[in-house]
């Protein structure tokens, strides 16, 4: 962007939104937050358009432009309805004097003024006066924002109401409310796009003006909403290492591992899994009321496969927020949790079917090899697969329905296991089983 971009009708074009080139607009953009003097000149360009809105000086295109780009805009909002105010008030004003007027002129006869359009006109067209109303508007706001949201500014309000309708994490990042999980989230909106790098660049300037734990929290959070891990990743450790005792710091640092985990290869995938379960248990310790943590630290157990551990802080979760529609999910990973542990129990039955199925064939086939192979494969699972395991349940299952011709084949077959094992490996446990089964 050169000398193109310097008259003040360029700048009015880039104010209503008529350019659209997206290289011309990240070099203006890059140029509000570099050049002070230029932003100084589009500042009092935007002040001088709510003025000529606010007096009804623009076209029908331009009034129509000029109120659609309020929309995701409060700072022009703000300024728009302080001009309406003052606007109102001058008029109120001068109607107090015109009534006073002609009551003088009626007494004695005075003079009356000039008309309030003009003045008010004439007021905004000095350079002087159009300057103090931008120093008072920008006074005003800032006193607005402070005095609203506590003395601190929210930069992160406009993240907020860009991730509104759908979020990019499957985990909860601290201080952002419900929106559903968008899988495979595509490019952001143009509008978006500009937005979040206006948001960006602010931060990195607060970063670069006051810098500390809070600013690198709040960089992080942005670049783990716009899925730049590595960058999220190490500005949320920074903001850790300056402080270790937030909460939400701690809840944040662990999304950012957890949606990394997602997007390495598998031998990394669970080194980030567990740096993402101790940084949600350490935000848990820290803030034993975080929501947004307990919920993550329940989906991370379950993304290790832990179902035991997840269940038990899923159901930790439901009793500490039942109504939510973060509530409605983990109800959703419950089941899912439910349907795995079902699907593994019927898995395991197959395949205990199938491992006792092909012993008992080798067995008598006289296959020794294969029967003995299988033996070696499942003695070491103390439960369902085990060979030994499962002749002993099928012998007591066929006395009990007066098989015999099971019952005495499983027996010799415990027997062969046992005779197998004590002259292999001098090992009598599993021989101890067909006298005590036969006793």
């Amino acid at each position: 962007m050169g000398e193109s971009f310097e008259s003040a009708e360029a700048v009015r074009d880039y104010l209503l939104g008529r350019v659209s080139d997206e290289a011309t607009l990240e070099s203006i953009e890059e140029r509000l937050f570099t050049d002070e003097e230029f932003f100084a000149r589009v500042e009092a360009a935007e002040d001088e358009l709510v003025n000529d809105y606010v007096l009804g000086y623009l076209g029908a295109a331009e009034a129509a432009r000029f109120a659609a780009s309020l929309e995701g805009n409060p700072e022009r909002l703000f300024k728009l309805r302080l001009a309406q105010g003052l606007r109102e008030k001058a008029l109120a004003e001068r109607a107090a004097a015109a009534t006073k007027a002609k009551g003088s002129e009626r007494a004695g006869g005075l003079e009356a003024g000039p008309s309030f359009l003009t003045s008010l006109k004439a007021f905004f067209r000095r350079p002087l006066y159009a300057g103090a109303f931008a120093a008072l508007l920008v006074a005003v706001l800032a006193g607005s924002i402070y005095l609203f949201r506590g003395g601190r500014a929210d930069e992160l309000a406009g993240l907020r109401e860009i991730y509104a309708r759908e979020r990019p994490t499957e985990t909860r990042v601290s201080g952002f409310g419900y929106a559903p999980h968008a899988q495979l989230r595509g490019d952001a909106e143009a509008r978006d796009e500009r937005r979040l790098r206006e948001i960006e660049n602010l931060l990195l300037n607060e970063g670069e003006r006051r810098p500390g734990a809070r600013a690198h929290h709040r960089l992080g959070v942005l670049y783990l909403l716009r899925r730049k891990l590595p960058e999220a990743v190490r500005e949320l450790e920074a903001a850790a290492r300056l402080d270790g005792r937030d909460a939400r710091i701690r809840n944040d640092l662990g999304s950012a591992y957890f949606e990394t985990a997602k997007v390495s290869p598998r031998e990394r995938r669970y080194e980030a899994l567990g740096r993402a379960l101790e940084e949600f248990t350490r935000a848990t310790e820290l803030d034993a009321g975080s929501l947004e943590a307990l919920f993550n630290r329940s989906l991370t157990l379950q993304e290790l496969g832990l179902q035991r551990q997840a269940k038990e802080s899923w159901t930790l979760y439901l009793q500490k927020d039942s109504s939510s529609q973060w509530a409605d999910e983990a109800r959703k990973n419950l089941a899912r949790l439910e349907e795995a542990r079902a699907r593994l129990k019927a898995d395991e039955g197959a395949l205990n079917r199938d491992v006792l199925r092909d012993f008992l064939d080798a067995y008598r086939a006289r296959d020794e090899a294969r029967a003995r192979r299988i033996h070696d494969e499942t003695k070491g699972l103390l439960r369902g697969a085990a060979v030994f395991l499962q002749l002993s349940r099928r012998c007591l299952r066929a006395k009990l329905a007066r098989d015999g011709a099971a019952e005495k084949e499983s027996l010799e077959a415990l027997a062969f296991v046992g005779e197998f094992e004590r002259a292999r490996h001098s090992d009598f446990f599993f021989l101890s089983w067909p006298t005590s089964t036969r006793a």
